[in-house]
């Protein structure tokens, strides 16, 4: 399974969101965190989740704002509400690697 998030920091908290990441790097560890390039301030998190149950738990945990997620709701445009989850399954076979973090 895998657990995509999304949403919009908004510009004036853009550098203040880039270092509240780069200052947790544990949070980012089995994330891959990217920046849209012709959209900046547009974030997604991929995440992969051994099973259905896990991806459910990755995704409540990520709606409610737990595990210090909440820090960053006033820089992300409309709020909690902005940040965006989705899960999803393999369309065909299935994921087995971890999501690299690119460091």
């Amino acid at each position: 399974m895998l657990v995509f998030c999304e949403y919009r920091i908004l510009d004036e908290h853009r550098e203040t969101f880039l270092d509240w990441v780069r200052r947790e790097p544990e949070r980012w560890k089995s994330a891959l965190l990217a920046e849209n390039e012709t959209q900046p301030g547009v974030f997604v998190e991929i995440r992969l989740a051994p099973d259905a149950g896990q991806a459910q738990r990755m995704e409540e945990e990520r709606r409610a704002g737990r595990s210090g997620f909440s820090e960053m709701e006033p820089w992300v445009k409309g709020g909690r509400e902005g940040v965006r989850v989705w899960r999803f399954r393999p369309a065909y076979g299935r994921w087995t690697d971890d999501i690299p973090n690119g460091s």
